[in-house]
């Protein structure tokens, strides 16, 4: 996995490793530029944001095309990426990410997350140079680079990433399928927020209560469609319906080479499951820095009925997951 200098320890003691403050501003940095560009109104302001944008060192997601076109023609030795941090819509994905990647052998790629390109030389474009690699190795003692893109539910990732990169670890964060379905739906409407306020294209913008309850009616008619990003397109409970996904991936990968993340775990002791995600992807232990979370979905308020009635919607789906993974997230249960 990594490329350890001589005289390297496993444990880092003898490289005095530590996380470089600047890698964190760095990470932060594109999650803010989302942000502003999102909340962006008025045509000045929205062309600042596209020109600044052009040229980043390292992006959120969804690069300038140009960029990703313009390293195509350059170096063809580029890094396979060693690891994958993956997951739902808003289950913390980038949240995780922020710290998995401040690891000092982690040499960045063009963009936290990257979706597969219609080719090899398309998606290799991402990642950073052989010759970024050596530099690394030669300042850090090692070197990997890796992704964290949320991908669940798509089957399709599952089988292109085995393929192209066999040797890959997976990381996969999990968190309380009912939780995560209201803050997708909160992330969705504050970003079609001004749609609606301006435009009646968007009047029939249903609440919470009726898209689920028009979803879960398809799901027990048999119906599933296919996976979007947003989930005003694909529906807000199926990216939480785990089992089907994670037993694919468990057959296609070997347990072996996934790691499970709880999501409840991970934002309670960010720093304890990152050191354990370092060994698993054999990196030497350093101790992450505590940063503040930039990708938070906006707040709401969730009746204690409808959560109810989700939770025991999920309850069938999520005990299928507890077999699966021998473990029991505790999701639904009393506090």
């Amino acid at each position: 996995m990594s490329v350890f200098a001589p005289g390297m320890t496993m444990n880092g003691a003898s490289s005095g490793l530590a996380v470089d403050p600047k890698r964190i501003d760095t990470l932060q940095r594109p999650f803010q530029d989302f942000r502003r560009r999102s909340d962006a109104d008025g045509g000045w302001r929205k062309l600042s944001f596209a020109i600044a944008h052009q040229f980043k060192r390292y992006y959120f997601s969804d690069p300038p095309k140009w960029r990703v076109w313009a390293r195509t023609l350059g170096s063809s030795e580029r890094m396979e990426p060693s690891f994958a941090s993956i997951g739902a819509v808003r289950s913390g994905t980038s949240f995780l990410s922020s710290y998995i990647l401040q690891h000092p052998h982690v040499v960045l790629p063009l963009s936290k997350e990257i979706f597969f390109t219609n080719t090899m030389r398309g998606l290799m474009a991402y990642f950073p140079t052989r010759a970024a690699q050596q530099a690394a190795i030669r300042r850090n003692g090692g070197a990997v680079t890796g992704y964290c893109t949320p991908v669940m539910p798509d089957p399709l990732w599952i089988f292109l990433a085995q393929a192209m990169f066999p040797d890959i670890r997976v990381i996969c964060i999990l968190r309380d399928p009912v939780e995560r379905a209201f803050s997708h739906w909160r992330w969705d409407r504050k970003r079609f927020l001004r749609h609606r306020a301006k435009d009646p294209y968007w009047k029939g913008f249903p609440d919470f209560e009726a898209f689920i309850e028009a979803e879960k009616a398809m799901i027990r008619g048999g119906g599933m469609e296919p996976h979007a990003f947003s989930g005003m397109r694909a529906g807000y409970l199926r990216h939480g319906i785990y089992a089907p996904f994670m037993r694919l991936l468990l057959e296609q990968f070997g347990r072996e080479r996934v790691f499970i993340v709880d999501a409840a775990e991970f934002f309670q002791d960010p720093r304890s499951t990152t050191k354990r995600i370092y060994e698993f992807l054999g990196l030497p232990q350093v101790e992450p820095l505590l940063i503040e979370e930039r990708n938070s979905g906006p707040s709401g308020e969730f009746d204690d009925g409808a959560r109810e009635d989700l939770a025991a919607f999920f309850q069938p789906y999520n005990e299928e997951l507890y077999a699966l993974l021998d473990k029991d997230f505790g999701w639904g249960a009393a506090n």
